[in-house]
């Protein structure tokens, strides 16, 4: 047990810790600091030579190694995944109170399993904008995690047909939670957060802040195989996609030039400024290795896609193609769509399987019903906005976009040893 819990401490963290895509970011940033990597700002002029560098960009961060822009005739070896996850999120008025209770409204982030967060001890994170007195905006890191609200669900007495006919949210009515009594002195979120953090009140001007399930990440079933924790999607892929990274550059393991990029906004579509279908990674591209055509470099480079895939449930079979059946612990999953909502076309499974295959790493190919709608990821977006060959795959999962997912242990070691030796071809 204790060497189970010791092998997987750094990622439990990473999980626990990584409340926002901000502070995913900041986790991520910090390990790159870490293994000499230098932050370069996009705003100033950038004068490179020999190591690793990353940028960050609201919520995103991407990283490379250089050596000179001749290396990059080789192509890139890309790898991307996501910082976000979705939750509830603070409206920019917090205010209200309804029989002696304080409470704040949320909107709904991407396609979060509504019930999932009911009757959960819930913190609060995400960052604090304030003007300081030089009349510079500046970001302010914050995390409480501690049980400041729940959304209490309304009891069955009052409700007695919701087993037969299912729970029905509206998020405008039914998710706003509680956090105080009206009677208390501090009736105002914002200046019981910024009191808890140090940050004057009056110099707060906005706020993105989201909440978040206290529970910790924890292994789960009788032989400790499985792990269940909130923002496995896309997390997990976040942190083996790091680890391979850093593990590629400092053993000198790769052939085109690596990098990596995790971006915000995956889960509401990627358009954004930060998100995938942006320009962050092309502008990148372009700026790093100026003077190469871009063209060429993009035809050698290949990018890989990581994130989480359906596992076969085992109580809604009906809902799984089982032709393609997907277990948690039986290998990473090369996702493939006919209609583009996966990025792996036969060429892109085949050169996975052959990773895999020559480097003794399990693997699963999915596809879904042909009669359900598709979901997709990063990959289509990234493949149609570079032009490069995309492969789209991740992890198993259940009770994806739920508060609490669950993933197999062992996939999580495959992921990561897939991505270093991805990095390596």
């Amino acid at each position: 047990m204790n060497t189970i819990q010791e092998n997987h401490s750094e990622l439990f963290e990473f999980l626990d810790t990584s409340t926002s895509p901000y502070h995913a970011v900041k986790n991520v940033s910090d390990r790159l600091l870490k293994a000499n990597f230098t932050q370069l700002d996009e705003q100033t002029p950038w004068k490179l030579s020999t190591g690793g560098y990353f940028i960050e960009r609201d919520g995103s961060i991407a990283a490379w190694y250089f050596r000179d822009a001749k290396e990059a005739s080789n192509g890139l070896a890309i790898v991307a995944a996501h910082t976000d996850s979705p939750n509830l999120r603070l409206k920019p008025v917090l205010k209200g109170h309804q029989v002696g209770l304080s409470q704040f409204g949320v909107e709904v982030y991407g396609g979060a399993l509504l019930n999932s967060w009911l009757d959960r001890d819930l913190g609060i994170s995400g960052r604090l904008i304030t003007l300081s007195p030089n009349d510079e905006i500046e970001e302010n890191l914050v995390q409480i995690n501690e049980p400041l609200a729940k959304i209490p669900q309304l009891a069955i007495h009052l409700n007695r047909s919701v087993n037969e006919n299912g729970l029905i949210l509206n998020p405008q009515q039914h998710l706003r939670p509680i956090w105080n009594d009206v009677s208390s002195d501090t009736t105002d979120l914002i200046d019981f957060i910024s009191s808890d953090h140090g940050i004057d009140r009056q110099s707060i001007r906005s706020w993105d802040l989201m909440l978040h399930d206290l529970q910790k990440a924890s292994f789960v079933g009788a032989n400790k195989q499985w792990i269940a924790s909130a923002r496995i999607d896309n997390l997990i892929s976040c942190h083996a996609s790091l680890s391979a990274f850093i593990k590629s550059v400092s053993n000198d393991k790769f052939k085109r030039v690596p990098m990596l990029c995790l971006f915000n906004h995956e889960e509401v579509g990627s358009t954004s400024a930060a998100g995938a279908a942006g320009n962050l990674l092309p502008l990148l591209i372009q700026r790093v290795f100026k003077g190469l055509d871009y063209s060429e470099a993009m035809a050698k480079s290949i990018l890989v896609s990581a994130d989480g895939a359906h596992a076969t449930h085992p109580n809604y079979l009906e809902k799984h193609d089982l032709d393609h059946e997907i277990q948690m612990n039986g290998g990473i999953a090369i996702k493939r769509n006919s209609n583009e909502r996966y990025a792996t076309n036969a060429i892109g499974q085949a050169t996975a399987q052959k990773i895999c295959e020559k480097n003794d790493i399990p693997y699963q190919l999915f596809s879904n019903r042909s009669d359900l709608a598709c979901g997709s990821t990063i990959g289509p977006i990234s493949s149609a906005n570079l032009g490069i060959s995309t492969i789209d795959l991740g992890i198993p999962q259940l009770s994806m976009h739920s508060t609490r997912e669950l993933c197999g242990k062992s996939d999580v070691g495959s992921l990561e040893k897939f991505l270093f030796n991805f990095f390596g071809r």
